[in-house]
């Protein structure tokens, strides 16, 4: 029992020596001591010694000016704060730690390492101690820096922090580089960085979409598709955003060319896939131009096929008035000896089935007595069976 004492007081003992050994290296010691002092210390001296060190570097940066052993000091300080021992930290300590590390950041302005060391710590500890100020810090970085001379190594590190705790400031920033030919050679990690914040920037991408001309609105379309993170709300916002705002230009040329009507009927697929019936009055406004582009030859029958089938699950109580006199206009056609796409017939006809209002029976009834296509009677005989009457 004895020996069981001793030996405890003895580690104990030991390891008080160690602590006070290692603050006392990191008091008398030089750069180097004071460094090889903050990569010694225990877990619970270590917060002590790191504060200390930034506190060091801090207060002797001006004097020193850009000095490699200083830089390491703060590096090795920097990336000893641990989530482990931030977490045990008051609220106004880690206040104090994110105001110092944004100084190391600012006044160490011309070491690279300890400016990448300070990005990948914030963003290590961006679930423990609020991330805004560094947003912030970093939003201001890629507003004021010239590209042409900054660092490679910094400038990417701020890209890809912004990518995980940026804001919709960001998002407007880094947008803007894109289109930048100054910016091209950052583009993949620019662009990456931009789909992933669009979820947090829906307002500035309707901005974006709102008055803007088709390649800018394809431009961001495509790039909201990229974010496989993004949530089935945000994507059919945009998605509907894009069909209102592209249909302004179906009454001129540019709005009518193969490209354009792709993304239309792309954003018009989200819509329907998720049922999103808020973009109803969209849908059908683009059902009554997609008549016109069809007749006109801009829109083939496949494409209006898929116009018109979108209607039942994006405007399925307000697309029926239109279908039904949609339908008696191809009826009225087909009376009169003109020739009618089967395909065409059968979508709508399909379409006011699945709906089942009882409003379509005349127009459905009348197809039964027309000279259409076997397929096409058979279609309507099974709509009229499953109309609701109730």
């Amino acid at each position: 029992m004895k020996k069981t004492l001793s030996l405890i007081f003895f580690i104990t003992f030991a390891f008080s020596a160690f602590a006070q050994t290692t603050k006392i290296k990191f008091i008398k010691g030089n750069i180097s001591d004071k460094t090889s002092a903050v990569r010694e210390a225990s877990p619970e001296d270590a917060e002590w010694i790191s504060r200390q060190a930034v506190d060091f570097c801090l207060e002797n940066k001006e004097i020193l000016g850009n000095d490699r052993e200083l830089d390491g000091l703060a590096v090795a300080a920097i990336l000893s704060y641990s989530p482990e021992i931030v977490k045990k930290l008051s609220e106004e300590n880690k206040a104090k730690l994110t105001e110092n590390l944004i100084s190391l950041f600012t006044e160490f302005n011309k070491s690279s390492t300890v400016q990448i060391a300070v990005i990948s710590k914030t963003i290590t500890l961006k679930d423990i101690v609020p991330s805004a100020s560094f947003t912030a810090l970093l939003n201001s970085y890629l507003k004021t820096t010239d590209v042409k001379s900054a660092d490679s190594g910094v400038f990417k590190a701020c890209v890809s922090a912004l990518e995980i705790t940026g804001n919709e400031e960001s998002f407007k920033i880094l947008y803007g580089f894109l289109n930048d030919s100054t910016y091209s050679s950052y583009n993949k990690e620019i662009e990456k960085a931009v789909i992933a914040l669009i979820p947090n920037a829906m307002n500035e991408v309707a901005e974006l979409i709102k008055g803007s001309d088709m390649k800018k609105i394809i431009e961001i379309f495509e790039l909201s598709q990229k974010n496989s993170q993004i949530s089935k709300k945000n994507l059919c916002e945009i998605a509907e955003n894009v069909l209102s705002e592209s249909i302004l230009y179906i009454d001129n040329s540019s709005g009518t060319s193969a490209e354009n009507i792709k993304v239309q009927l792309t954003a018009l697929k989200i819509l329907d896939d998720n049922n999103w019936t808020r973009a109803s009055a969209t849908a059908l406004s683009y059902f009554a131009i997609s008549k016109k582009l069809y007749d006109k030859r801009n829109m083939n029958e496949e494409q209006f096929k898929t116009v018109i089938t979108s209607l039942r699950n994006i405007s399925p109580l307000d697309a029926v008035s239109p279908l039904i006199s949609y339908l008696e206009e191809l009826n009225a056609r087909t009376e009169n000896g003109s020739t009618v796409a089967s395909e065409i017939v059968l979508a709508v006809i399909n379409t006011l089935g699945a709906i089942g209002d009882k409003a379509a029976f005349d127009s459905l009834l009348a197809v039964t007595y027309l000279n259409y296509e076997e397929s096409v009677l058979t279609a309507a005989r099974a709509a009229l069976s499953g109309l609701r009457w109730q």
